[in-house]
């Protein structure tokens, strides 16, 4: 039940940033020119508002292979999604090559945010 609760509210995240990529991804690109590949990697969590630097520190412990699990509090609706949904979307990508697990039982990792903005 859970595992299809995730799945929905990543399915979710990827519709709201579908549809918002039409104005976002103007801005997105027309600011890269002027970004470090360090900058540019991490636009689109500086866009969204996430903690890059909690993101980086969270990171940094995943290697090759590890399943991971983030344990968030329920966020605020935003569009058609809410704000957990989009820091675990964004985790989806920064923590490759680590794949986030089925459930905290099957993680090798156990991540978590107490807090969202």
């Amino acid at each position: 039940m859970r595992a299809a609760l995730v799945r929905l509210s990543v399915a979710g995240a990827l519709v709201a940033v579908v549809l918002g990529a039409r104005n976002t991804w103007p801005d997105l690109s027309s600011q890269r020119a002027h970004l470090t590949s360090a900058e540019a990697a991490r636009a689109a969590a500086v866009h969204e508002r996430l903690p890059v630097a909690l993101y980086d520190s969270l990171r940094s412990g995943l290697e090759k292979g590890d399943r991971w699990w983030l344990q968030l509090p329920h966020g605020r609706p935003e569009g058609l999604t809410t704000r957990d949904a989009i820091y675990r979307l964004y985790a989806l990508y920064w923590f490759l090559p680590a794949v986030p697990a089925d459930s905290p039982a099957d993680a090798t990792d156990r991540l978590r945010i107490d807090k969202l903005p």
